[in-house]
């Protein structure tokens, strides 16, 4: 055992420890586990790898923290400035616009300009179900429109498969416009906490 191992720390010293013979950390493509031991060894370095992961993400969290309550405080004092001297710049280009001896619509400054426009009026559907029910009710159909697509669950209850084309069960023939993709195994590896 080599100083270097020694000083480490024991988490290190495993996961050098029952290393595959021939396993090089910057060549990894050709890595395969081949027994238990190795897969010991690989679930023990990425067991390692996730909690230093971890401690970056809890590590980023403290300081998105800090940075978000420097914000919070620097945020409250100049966000009533910026929202005051906003409202008094906004009534002053409304008074002036209205002038009719002026009329401007923008008023343009080294620091900034403030700017109006005229905008359309709006509609909003607040309740989906009233109006869709005052509008057939109504005779007004053309106000609504219909969404059309396809119901990928009823068809995968009746249809068969061949390849990767999806077969019309009544007729054999393809079904344009479909694709089949077979299922598989999914595996998920998780580290113990």
């Amino acid at each position: 055992m080599t100083m270097e191992m020694q000083m480490g720390s024991l988490e290190e010293f495993l996961a050098a420890d029952g290393a595959p013979a021939g396993f090089d950390e910057a060549m990894t493509t050709g890595f395969s586990i081949s027994n238990e031991d190795e897969a010991l060894w690989a679930m023990r370095r990425l067991a390692q790898a996730q909690r230093r992961l971890d401690e970056v993400d809890r590590q980023a969290e403290v300081e998105r923290a800090r940075i978000a309550r420097w914000v919070e405080a620097n945020s409250e004092q100049h966000g009533s400035a910026v929202a005051f001297f906003e409202t008094a710049l906004s009534e002053y280009l409304m008074r002036v616009r209205e002038d009719e001896a002026d009329g401007r619509r923008s008023l343009d400054f080294p620091d900034g300009k403030v700017t109006s426009r005229a905008t359309q009026p709006k509609v909003t559907v607040e309740d989906s179900e009233a109006f869709l029910a005052w509008a057939e009710a109504n005779g007004h159909s053309e106000w609504v429109r219909v969404k059309r697509e396809a119901d990928v669950a009823t068809i995968k209850k009746v249809v068969d498969y061949e390849g990767d084309s999806v077969i019309d069960p009544l007729t054999g023939s393809v079904i344009a416009g479909l694709h089949h993709t077979p299922g598989g195994i999914s595996v998920t590896v998780k580290v113990a906490e």
